[in-house]
C-alpha cells in the first residue's frame, strides 16, 4: 500500500504512543489500523490530540453503552481546542459528562447512523443524462456512478439495492479492482464470491438487470462483524474488473481523477466525493478516531472503530443513502484520497481511513493495492 510522507509520519507516532500504552482500553485492536488518526501534532497543524483521544478511548465503551449515544469521536470545541464529541439520536437523548480525564465534552445531535441503501421493487425503470450517475455509462464506465451485486433480489428476497462504485485499484498482482463497500457488492456477507457486478446497480434498473450489465465479478470483502463485542474498522468489498470495463475518472461534473497517493485524515482537512445520490459535494473532517455504532438494512448493528467525520460545508449534506462507496478525497488539485464513505445521517457522513481499507482487502486478495 502506498504511503505519503504524513502517513508514514503519523503511522510512526501512533505506534509508539500505542506502544507506550496511551491505549488502555478494551476497544483497542489485537492489531492496530495501519491508517490512523493523528495522534500528535505529527503536520504542525492543530492542537495536540493524545489527551482526548486516551480520554475518548477510555471511556467509548461507557458512552457507546448508552441509550441515545452513536458514537464518539475527537474533535475540535468552539476556542480550537481539543475536546470529545458525543453524538446523539436527539437532544438531550443521554446524560453526558461536562469532561472526561479534563477534556471538555461537547454533544451533537446526528440522528441514528446508517448504511442502508436505496431499494426497489422489481419494476420500473432507470435514470437517464450524459452526467447522471444512476443511469448505464458506456464502458468503461467512470468511477463515482451507480453499481451493486446482480443477484442481491435473490438475496434480500422482495428487494434490490444500488450503491456506488467508489474507485478503480490495482494490485501488485497486475490484476485491476472497483473499489466499493461490504454491503453494495457483498449485500452484508450474503454475497458469493464470482456474483457478477453490475453497473447500473439493480435499483437503478427496475430490478431487471441482466448479464450484459456486467463489469466485473466479486473477488472478496472484509466481512462484517454485528457481534456486541466487534470493532470493526472497514466495510469494503472489491470486484476483479478491467480497464475495459471500469475507468479511473468521475464523470465530466465531477472532480476528475483522484491521485494515486494517500493522506492521513486531519481536522479541519476539507475533502470532497463523488456519488451515485449526491452527486459532487463538499466537507470539512470534523471528527477523527470515532467509535460509532451503525445500523444496517437488515436492523443489525455493527460497532466501527477509527472512523472519520465528515460535516458539509455550510450546513449542506455531504450524502445520502445511495453514495455509500464513495471514494472521498482532498477538495484541492491532487484529489489525494482520505476514506471510503459508508454510512452516517441528513447532517454526518462517516468514512473508513482509506489506508485501512486497501490494507484489509489486500490481504483478502493476497496483493498489496493502490488506486489507479
Amino acid at each position: 500500500m502506498p504511503f505519503s510522507r504524513l502517513s508514514r509520519r503519523l503511522f510512526v507516532a501512533a505506534a509508539a504512543l500505542t506502544a507506550a500504552g496511551i491505549y488502555a482500553c478494551s476497544e483497542r485492536d489485537a492489531t492496530a489500523p495501519s491508517d490512523q488518526a493523528a495522534l500528535a501534532r505529527g503536520s504542525g497543524q492543530g492542537p495536540d490530540l493524545r489527551a482526548a483521544i486516551a480520554a475518548k478511548n477510555k471511556y467509548a465503551g461507557q458512552l457507546l453503552a448508552k441509550e441515545g449515544v452513536v458514537g464518539t469521536a475527537v474533535g475540535l470545541g468552539s476556542s480550537g481546542q481539543a475536546v470529545i464529541k458525543v453524538y446523539l439520536t436527539r437532544a438531550g437523548a443521554a446524560a453526558v459528562a461536562r469532561s472526561l480525564d479534563g477534556v471538555a465534552v461537547e454533544t451533537q445531535v446526528t440522528g441514528e447512523l446508517r448504511a442502508i441503501l436505496p431499494t426497489a421493487k422489481p419494476g420500473g425503470g432507470g435514470g437517464g443524462g450524459e452526467t447522471d450517475p444512476t443511469k448505464r455509462f458506456t464502458r468503461p464506465v467512470p468511477i463515482g456512478v451507480s453499481a451493486g451485486n446482480l443477484n442481491d433480489l435473490v438475496y434480500l428476497r422482495t428487494v434490490c439495492t444500488t450503491g456506488t462504485l467508489g474507485a478503480r485499484l490495482k494490485g501488485a498482482n497486475s490484476q485491476y479492482y472497483a473499489l466499493s463497500n461490504n454491503h453494495v457488492f457483498a449485500v452484508e456477507n450474503q454475497a458469493q464470491l464470482g456474483d457478477p457486478i453490475i453497473q447500473p446497480g439493480q435499483a437503478d434498473n427496475g430490478c431487471r438487470s441482466t448479464a450484459a450489465d456486467q463489469i466485473g465479478t466479486l473477488a472478496n470483502y472484509v466481512p462484517l462483524d454485528f457481534s456486541r463485542t466487534a470493532t470493526n474498522v472497514v466495510d469494503a468489498a472489491a470486484a476483479a474488473v478491467t480497464t475495459q470495463t471500469v475507468g479511473s475518472a468521475t464523470p465530466v461534473n465531477g472532480y476528475g481523477s483522484p491521485s494515486s497517493s494517500i493522506l492521513t485524515a486531519t481536522l479541519n482537512m476539507a475533502v470532497e466525493k463523488y456519488g451515485r445520490t449526491t452527486v459532487l459535494t463538499h466537507g470539512t473532517v470534523t471528527g477523527l478516531d470515532a467509535s460509532v455504532k451503525i445500523r444496517y438494512g437488515k436492523g443489525n448493528t455493527a460497532t466501527f472503530v477509527h472512523q472519520i467525520i465528515i460535516t458539509g460545508t455550510n450546513g449542506s449534506a455531504f450524502s445520502d443513502s445511495g453514495d455509500s462507496g464513495s471514494l472521498i478525497v482532498t477538495d484541492n488539485s491532487t484529489h489525494n484520497p482520505v476514506g471510503l464513505l459508508f454510512a452516517g445521517s441528513t447532517s454526518t457522513t462517516i468514512a473508513n481511513p482509506i489506508g485501512d481499507v486497501l490494507a484489509q482487502l489486500g490481504q483478502r486478495l493476497g496483493t498489496t493495492l493502490s488506486i489507479q
